[in-house]
């Protein structure tokens, strides 16, 4: 049984918002690359060919834009793979893959800070390794050496492989606390950690343990665990024993390369990428959900959330989004990386791009020249308007209120606030307050338990708030 809404702002994500609908389809609006040209290219000596960014944020208190992102440089790597010092020849120097720091006033051009921290460079962390697919987590409240945290897919030796976690006081200057992982194994992805504050416990998301694949050469896998694990924590010292919790069905290809987790409102909301290793070598990026952050709901038609470009694109195989997007006023603002080559390549070059979406805008419900409608799941009105996020400038919305009656199965429409008083919407807002002739005010009906009911007609709505 759902709950009843709380105040706040809601997607229509599914039936825990939307008790029911009619004629409406759902759809996936992916961000729109703003501008189209590269926002962050190789461009310094210790570069290499491969620029990822893994966390952006803007710092509202000094107006910056900040980006941690993922530098490549394949010629170190073969090189460390030559000297063979374990069966993966990725353990010490050199160090080819690690993270950089960057700062804009736009978010669109960006400068590279010399920081002295390796050398007269914007390198960060190098860690014991091999610092790749690293995801951070700010913390206001925790102790000052401990207010960012960093985890890693890291190899301080062959015996000692896992994920680490890095602590910072400003984001900058990183350590470990120690050489032993917190979760032995490969995880060579980006291994996702978010806190949540329901239950008082970090949420991790990683590369799969004890998967059907393993141990069969006859399947050919390269790297037959590339399904999402989870565990969790409430100390960051002790974690639960690693499950899985997305395996592709019948529907998918056959690999889930890794998930990205944010927090948006009362959602978890996670960028699944789909991995193709049967054919073209690509990856592509799903919006998957969830309420918990561990039992996770996809569309049944699997729409993409950010698509990879044609051949010959600077994006044209695979797409690998930063950790979350950069809310702001009204719109939501992605960074991701385009590669031009398929995951086979060796030496594999990327660009990072940005892009852009109404806030709100990640699923519309969809109505046609046919109206459509839905209703609410019940709330009990604590302010004094209703808005919504919608578009219908060729086309309307109208809405009316009513009361849950187990005796009349649609309703009981409250007087005052019917279909017919309605001021019908024409028009594309992201914060657009209802009104019945005239009137917003609907403080007359604070404490009562009531269901939004509209009709759609050429329009979308992407969430409502209440207040």
């Amino acid at each position: 049984m759902y709950p009843d809404l709380k105040a706040g702002t809601h997607l229509v994500l599914d039936n825990t918002t939307i008790a029911d609908s009619y004629r409406l389809r759902r759809r996936v609006h992916p961000p729109i690359r703003d501008p189209q040209a590269p926002v962050l290219v190789p461009e310094e000596p210790w570069e290499g060919l491969s620029v990822t960014p893994l966390h952006v944020i803007f710092d509202g208190a000094r107006g910056v834009w900040r980006m941690w992102y993922q530098a490549h440089d394949p010629k170190l790597e073969e090189e460390r793979r030559k000297l063979g010092r374990s069966k993966y020849g990725n353990v010490g120097e050199p160090q080819p893959i690690y993270c950089c720091y960057a700062e804009s006033a736009d978010g669109l051009r960006w400068d590279r800070p010399s920081l002295g921290i390796y050398g007269d460079t914007n390198v960060v962390f190098k860690g014991y390794s091999y610092v790749a697919g690293n995801t951070f987590l700010h913390r206001p409240e925790a102790p000052e050496p401990e207010r960012w945290l960093m985890v890693n897919c890291e190899w301080f030796s062959e015996q000692k492989g896992g994920i680490y976690i890095a602590y910072s006081p400003d984001g900058l200057h990183w350590r470990y606390p120690g050489e032993e992982p917190l979760i032995h194994g490969e995880s060579d992805t980006w291994n996702c950690i978010v806190w949540n504050p329901e239950r008082r416990v970090y949420m991790l998301y990683m590369r799969g343990w004890h998967c059907a694949a393993v141990n069969w050469p006859a399947l050919g896998k390269g790297n037959p665990r590339r399904r999402v694990n989870y565990s969790e924590s409430a100390d960051l010292k002790h974690w639960t024993e690693p499950r899985q919790i997305l395996t592709p069905d019948e529907l998918d290809t056959n690999d889930f390369y890794g998930l990205q987790v944010f927090r948006y409102g009362d959602t978890w909301l996670g960028q699944l990428w789909i991995y193709d290793d049967d054919d073209g070598e690509t990856i592509e990026i799903e919006l998957i959900w969830s309420r918990d952050g561990v039992h996770w709901s996809r569309l049944p038609d699997r729409q993409r959330f950010i698509t990879h470009g044609r051949p010959g694109d600077p994006d044209g195989y695979m797409v690998i989004p930063a950790q979350q997007p950069v809310v702001l006023a009204d719109r939501l603002v992605h960074y991701y990386t385009g590669h031009p080559n398929p995951h086979g390549v060796p030496g594999r070059t990327s660009f990072s791009f940005r892009a852009t979406l109404r806030l709100d805008g990640f699923v519309s419900m969809d109505a046609g020249l046919q109206p459509g409608a839905l209703v609410t799941r019940p709330f009990i009105l604590q302010g004094d308007s209703i808005t919504i996020n919608a578009a219908a400038p060729y086309g309307e919305i109208v809405a009316e209120l009513s009361e849950p009656y187990y005796h009349e199965p649609e309703g009981r429409p409250v007087e005052g606030f019917t279909a017919k008083d309605f001021d019908v919407f024409h028009g594309d807002a992201v914060a657009h307050t209802l009104s019945w002739r005239g009137k917003t005010d609907a403080s007359a009906l604070r404490g009562r338990r009531l269901m939004l009911r509209m009709m759609l007609k050429r329009a979308q709505i992407y969430s409502f708030t209440i207040l």
